[in-house]
């Protein structure tokens, strides 16, 4: 539901003891600003080599000009694997009181002394909404899905990038992503064989390597990466007007991270798209056999084939592309209109992609929360 999320605690909310261990030093700066921070770097560290999970705490100190320094506190937390050891599980508001001790504790490993009462007013600056779906054996392997999914690699207003994880099995994870936001898709059994250290983690990793049919699991992961960017997301499904400054326990929402997940997924892999990415996978002749016995005139099919064999060569992006260039203003949208129109009157298509988004957006809009003992 939610992975990671970064909270800062203003300096009225918490006390640096003399005795810490904020060791790393960094200091940047420009004209009119400087930030001079510290953090625990060399103990998060240690704990990692112990296979034991530890959030990233800085203290920052910022000046702006001739103000005054403000100080504040930033950790960077994931919570599954503070409770889990491994975010292959997810966590729910059920577990909010368990967070906040666990908060604390941190917190006062390194010297750094708060209350509950004052993490529960903590303002999220960033957030990772996340869901973990199950693929069942008739849709294949995590990795052979995700290359599936590549082929839909538009997102207007964002970049595209399709990673490779070099584990021996072919991992792999595509990403649309842009300076204020990320939306991930990736093989979460790579991820953990790649960077995975925790006890947890340590035993996951074994498994599948004794049993390659556990690689089933996909995770689709929103990061929100400024705060502005979070609060105008999470305010538009709350209705709750411009609100700034969110806590915890205000985001940590099962239909909240459900409603936002869910309208990524449906951003990237909507009917359009999945009409085009299905009927590119026919051979040329297959494809117009196909179009002259369904019910649509000939001026519409001649208009889909062509389409279709856009996406065919240039991919999804590749198509919306050309159509701007080739086309004036508002273009692409006015021909998804027509797309759209075409394939509904084209009715099902005969293809097995059109069942793997129908299973993903159902699990989407169940959003049953993973847990683990």
């Amino acid at each position: 539901m939610i992975d990671s999320i970064t909270i800062i605690l203003q300096d009225d909310q918490y006390k640096l003891e003399e005795k810490n261990k904020l060791y790393g030093k960094k200091e940047i700066g420009g004209k009119g600003y400087g930030v001079s921070s510290q953090n625990c770097g060399e103990y998060l560290k240690l704990q990692h080599k112990k296979r034991r999970y530890f959030p990233s705490i800085t203290l920052s100190n910022k000046k702006a000009g001739l103000g005054e320094i403000k100080e504040s506190l930033e950790i960077q937390i994931s919570l599954p694997k503070a409770i889990y050891g491994t975010n292959l599980a997810e966590i729910d508001d059920a577990q909010l009181d368990k967070i906040y001790r666990l908060l604390k504790g941190y917190l006062e490993e390194v010297g750094i002394t708060t209350t509950i009462d004052e993490i529960k007013k903590a303002i999220i600056r960033r957030a990772d909404f996340s869901k973990v779906i199950a693929l069942p054996s008739y849709l294949g392997q995590a990795n052979q899905v995700i290359h599936i999914l590549s082929r839909f690699n538009y997102k207007q207003q964002s970049d595209f990038t399709l990673k490779e994880f070099y584990d021996g099995c072919e991992g792999i994870a595509m990403k649309f992503w842009n300076n204020t936001q990320g939306y991930c898709i990736y093989d979460k059994f790579s991820e953990i064989i790649n960077n995975g250290y925790t006890e947890n983690e340590k035993k996951i990793i074994a498994s599948v390597k004794q049993n390659q049919t556990l690689r089933c699991a996909i995770k689709f992961e929103l990061s929100l990466q400024r705060k502005t960017s979070l609060e105008a997301v999470v305010w538009r499904r709350l209705k709750n007007g411009k609100k700034k400054d969110f806590t915890l326990e205000e985001i940590l929402n099962k239909d909240l991270a459900k409603g936002i997940l869910l309208d990524s997924f449906n951003k990237v892999f909507d009917d359009v798209s999945t009409g085009l990415v299905s009927l590119s996978e026919m051979g040329e002749n297959e494809l117009l056999t196909y179009l002259d016995r369904s019910k649509i005139t000939q001026c519409q099919q001649d208009k889909l084939f062509r389409w279709v064999r856009m996406a065919t060569i240039f991919g999804v992006k590749g198509t919306w592309e050309k159509i701007k260039t080739n086309y004036n203003g508002g273009s692409v949208n006015r021909l998804k209109k027509e797309v759209s129109l075409i394939l509904t009157e084209l009715g099902e298509i005969d293809s097995k992609l059109p069942n793997l988004i129908a299973f993903l957006r159902e699990q989407h809009e169940k959003f049953e929360i993973i847990k683990t003992d």
